[in-house]
């Protein structure tokens, strides 16, 4: 049970770290998208979670990293993307795409993948699609290499995924001849969350829950799920909600965070910090909904995040 309060506040503080920017624009998503995640740089680099955060990447030597994929491709991960939605359906993979909004120079990034063996182009009406072959990914069956397509919309927004329909589906959606997610039924309190610079939306959610035990068992009796990370007057929050599809569900998934929550409380030579982090974590539910609210200094959180990201490095040298 430590363990996985561990994974859930780990995965979540991580999603913190700025890959993503600008507000979430609900009409570029397809209608038939079941999730949506996005971020906003503009509004993390705001933030005194953001100032830190990057002064640790220099420290940890990931700016430097950073630096040298920017001279190769010719657009900074972090200082030239001002935005990425990613939405899908379900969890196929093929049914997922990615619109990055941002900073780039196209005939750079197009002679980088027309170098690819497996280039191909094709046209969807006025728009050129590109299509590469992936070694670094793993397609459905987590064979190693995936086959990918993707086109530049507008010179600073480009379409990606591993589907397809799914790529020409996102043009449509742009272009206004597909439905669009703007009369779907998201959350609302992520939609609007003050100050955040990560949501993320979720409906339909119990058909995507996998595995067994009681926490599986718990979630695929759920709905819609929102997630929003951000800062509001100098302290780091996470906001996430839960709609079950019943009072009954809700109580059971309020008291099974309680315990994992109180678990994580208790004093632990290996993860101090955690239990320290925990016990900041509130969980209410009000008739169906279940609320998790978590409010820290910036600098508490950060501290963690870094610890995380030595320990899960010592882990993987070990490995190798």
């Amino acid at each position: 049970m430590r363990k996985l309060m561990v994974v859930l506040m780990a995965s979540v503080l991580f999603a913190a770290v700025p890959t993503l920017a600008g507000p979430l624009v609900i009409e570029q998503v397809s209608g038939g998208a079941s999730w949506v995640v996005h971020a906003n740089q503009q509004q993390f680099k705001k933030t005194q979670t953001s100032q830190l955060i990057r002064n640790e990447m220099v420290n940890l030597g990931i700016e430097e990293n950073l630096s040298n994929f920017a001279t190769i491709f010719s657009f900074h991960p972090l200082d030239d993307v001002r935005d990425v939605t990613i939405y899908g359906c379900g969890q196929d993979r093929e049914k997922a795409v990615v619109l990055i909004d941002g900073f780039f120079d196209k005939e750079r990034i197009l002679s980088l993948l027309r170098m690819n063996p497996q280039y191909k182009e094709m046209k969807h009406g006025d728009i050129v699609l590109h299509e590469w072959f992936d070694e670094n990914q793993k397609d459905s069956n987590g064979t190693a290499g995936q086959m990918m397509y993707g086109c530049f919309y507008q010179d600073d927004l480009i379409v990606m995924g591993a589907g397809l329909e799914a790529v020409k589906l996102a043009v449509d959606v742009l272009k206004g001849s597909a439905e669009n997610a703007a009369g779907g039924i998201f959350n609302q309190a992520a939609l609007d969350a003050k100050g955040a610079f990560f949501q993320a939306m979720g409906r339909r959610v119990g058909e995507m829950m996998v595995g067994e035990g009681p926490e599986a068992a718990a979630l695929k009796q759920t709905d819609r799920l929102g997630l929003a990370i951000g800062e509001v007057d100098g302290k780091f929050y996470i906001d996430w909600r839960l709609t079950a599809k019943s009072e009954e569900v809700a109580q059971a998934i309020t008291k099974m965070l309680d315990g994992i929550i109180a678990f994580a409380s208790l004093p632990n030579e290996e993860q101090p910090m955690l239990a320290e982090l925990a016990k900041k974590v509130k969980v209410s539910c009000e008739q169906n909904t279940v609320q998790v609210r978590f409010e820290s200094d910036p600098e508490a959180v950060v501290q963690f995040l870094k610890e995380q990201w030595q320990k899960k490095k010592e882990e993987d040298n070990k490995e190798q």
